[in-house]
């Protein structure tokens, strides 16, 4: 007797906006380690994802801001030591690890994402350098507790910000992760990304961090909008791109802000 098994289908949400979604079983607490792993994988450099089961790729999400603040922390605790010995290189030692850390993805996706948008090649080139100049100005501008503060947040709300861009309209597809990644975020991942971000955000900066927030989220938005009025809509290097840019104007706010304080 030949028994055959049926495919596996999953059911179907629809959101708000109209927009059909995937929704995936439960993930059992033995999987969210595996969650865990994935979401260290698609932010650093650090690879082995593009083997997992996108419900792993989905769940990934809820800890992103999570591993953002891991890089943050770890960026904040370089540039304290590096400040030791020459106070004027610890900020842009900081930003540096926050690149090594990540592979550079982050700036590579604001390349070929606004070449994407029709933009000639040099252009992607040239908003991701000046991307990198402006957080390099910020944080050589921050005092060492601000400068703390900035480095510590600016990659937790890029992550967020991923998350959220994931959250809503049709699922993506392809090899890429960060495709699959696309429309993928059910309310678990959104709701939890969300709360951790908005509680560290607000613990650290108080009335700024609800500034900083505010910030985030327009770009956010900015970059989603954009992205679903050209040909293509939402893809996988509009996610990197949005990090990029987060962490770029959280830097800045931070900076004009503490310029204004002194």
């Amino acid at each position: 007797m030949i028994v055959t098994q049926k495919p596996t289908h999953y059911p179907r949400v629809r959101h708000l906006d109209g927009s059909v979604a995937l929704r995936y079983p439960r993930a059992p607490m033995g999987q969210l380690g595996a969650e865990a792993r994935a979401a260290v994988a698609l932010l650093t450099v650090l690879d082995g994802t593009r083997d997992a089961p996108t419900g792993t790729l989905a769940g990934a999400l809820a800890f992103f801001p999570l591993v953002g603040l891991g890089e943050g922390l770890l960026a904040a605790a370089i540039g304290a030591a590096t400040a030791r010995a020459a106070p004027a290189l610890a900020g842009p030692i900081a930003v540096a690890v926050l690149a090594v850390v990540a592979g550079g993805a982050p700036s590579r996706a604001l390349a070929h994402a606004v070449a994407a948008a029709g933009r000639p090649r040099f252009a992607g080139a040239a908003v991701a350098v000046l991307a990198l100049a402006v957080k390099l100005v910020a944080v050589a501008r921050l005092p060492a507790a601000a400068r703390t503060a900035a480095v510590v947040l600016a990659p937790m709300l890029g992550a967020w910000a991923m998350v959220v861009q994931c959250y809503g309209g049709p699922p993506g597809e392809g090899p890429d992760p960060a495709a699959r990644l696309v429309g993928r975020a059910r309310f678990r991942e959104f709701g939890a990304a969300s709360l951790g971000a908005f509680a560290v955000t607000l613990a650290i900066g108080d009335a700024v961090g609800l500034l900083v927030l505010v910030c985030a989220a327009l770009v956010t938005l900015g970059i989603r909008v954009t992205a679903h009025g050209g040909r293509g809509g939402l893809a996988g290097l509009h996610l990197g791109a949005t990090r990029e840019l987060v962490e770029t104007v959280v830097m800045a706010v931070l900076g004009v802000l503490a310029q204004l304080k002194t």
